[in-house]
């Protein structure tokens, strides 16, 4: 298991983008925006307060489509104030493939020349 406060390198770029989701714990239910977004995380500005290492589910609702991407399980890595970033743990098959290939339209739109 990695450090909490060890430098890890991501994997995947994060993506610009502004997103609603819900995240839904035990005992409750927090509404925020998506500030950036890559196949294995994204940054949150929530309304409810978390820690680092709480797990939860996501429904978070791509531009794209309306019908939300369902991820079953998130884990919280950092939190400054009401900004947080989380680790997708767990996702359908299908919800990866949509996030997928939302995220790979929008790569190419930004390389895209105007």
């Amino acid at each position: 298991m990695a450090h909490p406060n060890r430098f890890v390198i991501r994997t995947y770029n994060r993506l610009p983008v502004r997103c609603q989701l819900y995240y839904l714990g035990d005992e409750f239910l927090g509404k925020g925006t998506v500030m950036n977004l890559s196949r294995t995380g994204f940054r949150v500005l929530g309304d409810h307060q978390v820690v680092p290492g709480m797990e939860f589910s996501v429904r978070l609702t791509l531009p794209d489509k309306d019908e939300p991407v369902e991820i079953q399980r998130v884990a919280v890595r950092w939190v400054r104030e009401q900004l947080f970033g989380v680790k997708i743990l767990l996702m359908s098959p299908e919800g990866s493939e949509r996030l997928g290939n939302f995220l790979s339209a929008r790569l190419r739109a930004y390389h895209t020349p105007a």
